[in-house]
């Protein structure tokens, strides 16, 4: 059980809930995650473990044996579960079967497919996958090259698959081929469920990775492989986009829900250990270098959880959500890899040995900004999914009174976006799209801090809340800093109020750090 402080958004029915995945990681996968890492081998027998759990019908309906668990559920699922092992590889290979390779058939399937297919992936019997890229269709998915032929009898698949995540493991797999040639983009591309038992699909490569070791994934072989008719799922040449709009919101947000924990497990360890370890007489968590990077990702790590539940709320709530699943994506990503990198030089030599974990995280680290949408690919949907001025001051607006530095900043950053609404630029530059896009986010994730000001909390005081709402403002800026300065051109005076705003923050930011690093004590 974990202190109920680390996490202080979950309601007591959430935190009984966290910490039975919690449990269940720390018990059952952390054991024997180093070696499994080390070896780069799948546990069958721990998959199994998973499906007494009942956590490999997590996202399927209970009319077809699962939990019919909402997206703010899976979130904090996937996030409890990371916290207690930092296993990033079978948690991968969990969220792949639970999401995208068995959502599709939730959202698309036939009663005929759902009564086959999901009984069977509930209980783990299969396991799911999903195979979308291709050796030459990476972030421009749509342009991919595996064909489905209608023949008698089916559908006759030719074409490669590459990165597919439960390949070499799993028995069914949501395939994406094009159906039409008419044009190359996403018109044109059906979807269909593939068995891995049918004759001509082959594993024709298991790939070695930088991290994620625990997962399996392969290269795919479709070689005149003929699927029944009743395979094909949702609409003929649809698929793409259908699919793909309803699941990666999802797979947004409670994959990168992983990372959060991941976070968690690192500030834990990394508290613990700074109290301990000493160097020139004195606990190493006395000197500021130590106590910087702790505070700082300690306010990741609620910053993460704040946008990730917020999103998965709106998932929840119905709300169309692509460009808050893909801003949630972007910075949780990009400040995970942040985390990753310091708790590995707050171990110091410790930390780049094997049997510390944090060395796991920052090899796994890395594909939270690349899988699902790189980094680059998230900032063109922000950026092109703006919905303009009018309709974002319905959902966010300028603090009327501003209480104190961060206030100043975060009413900076909104003048900048209002300012930007109509530059024609944003849309035909990248640079300036890219630093648009970084802005909106940052606005977004200061906003949320504002508005978390003001609900209650019997384990984020107030007091907290400001403290880590000043922190947070200072380390993101200075993160994005560069970015921003990429619309000197376009807002130069929004700038400059911007960079004065953040050099007085600074000058108190020492005092604030060494302040909240005692508070933080407790959580010991």
């Amino acid at each position: 059980m974990i202190h109920p402080k680390l996490n202080p958004y979950l309601n007591e029915e959430e935190r009984s809930f966290y910490n039975t995945v919690f449990q269940f990681s720390e018990d059952k996968v952390f054991p024997s995650a180093e070696e499994r890492d080390e070896k780069e081998i799948w546990s069958d027998d721990l998959w199994k473990e998973f499906s007494k759990a009942g956590l490999t019908g997590l996202t399927i309906p209970s009319e077809y044996g699962g939990e019919g668990a909402s997206c703010l559920q899976c979130s904090i699922a996937t996030d409890a579960f990371a916290s207690g092992c930092l296993d990033g590889g079978m948690g991968l290979s969990w969220v792949a079967h639970l999401v995208i390779g068995t959502m599709p058939i939730i959202f698309q399937g036939t009663k005929e497919q759902k009564s086959k297919y999901l009984p069977k992936l509930s209980t783990g019997e299969w396991m799911a996958g999903f195979a979308l890229t291709e050796p030459a269709s990476g972030s421009d998915a749509a342009s991919l090259l595996t064909k489905a032929e209608e023949v008698d009898g089916g559908w006759k698949l030719n074409g490669t698959k590459m990165y597919i995540t439960n390949g070499p493991v799993g028995q069914v797999f949501v395939v994406m081929a094009r159906t039409s040639e008419k044009g190359r983009g996403p018109m044109g591309i059906s979807a269909f469920i593939v068995e891995s038992h049918t004759p001509g699909f082959k594993v024709s490569k298991v790939l070695k990775k930088l991290g994620h070791h625990t997962s399996m994934t392969a290269e795919l072989v479709f070689e005149d492989m003929v699927i029944p008719k009743e395979n094909l799922l949702g609409p003929m040449n649809t698929g793409f986009l259908r699919i793909g709009k309803e699941t990666l919101e999802w797979e947004r947000t409670v994959f990168v829900a992983g990372l959060a924990g991941a976070m968690e497990f690192c500030f834990r360890k990394g508290l613990r250990y700074a109290n301990e370890r000493v160097q020139f007489g004195k606990p190493i968590s006395s000197f500021y270098g130590m106590r910087d990077i702790l505070v700082r990702n300690w306010v990741y790590i609620q910053a993460a959880r704040r946008l990730i539940y917020w999103v998965a709320e709106r998932k929840d709530a119905g709300i169309p959500s692509p460009l808050e699943s893909s801003l949630g994506k972007l910075i949780t990503s990009e400040i995970a890899e942040d985390v990753a990198k310091d708790s590995v030089q707050l171990f110091g030599g410790y930390g780049y040995m094997k049997e510390y974990a944090v060395e796991r995280f920052y090899r796994d680290v890395k594909l939270g900004t690349i899988g699902g949408g790189t980094s680059e690919i998230q900032r063109s949907i922000i950026s092109s999914l703006y919905p303009g001025k009018e309709k974002f001051q319905k959902e966010f607006s300028r603090l009327a009174a501003e209480s104190d530095l961060t206030d100043k900043i975060q009413n900076v950053l909104f003048a900048i976006i209002l300012s930007m609404d109509t530059e024609p630029n944003r849309k035909k530059q990248q640079s300036v799209e890219f630093a648009f896009a970084d802005v909106l986010s940052i606005f977004v994730i200061l906003s949320l801090s504002e508005m978390d000001t003001h609900k209650s909390s019997d384990y984020y005081s107030l007091d907290e809340k400001l403290m880590d709402r000043k922190l947070l403002s200072y380390y993101l800026v200075g993160k994005y800093l560069m970015s921003f300065s990429r619309l000197t051109s376009y807002v130069p005076s929004e700038l400059t109020q911007l960079w004065d705003h953040y050099s007085q923050l600074g000058k108190s930011i020492e005092e604030t750090v060494h302040g909240r690093f005692q508070t933080l004590q407790e959580l010991l």
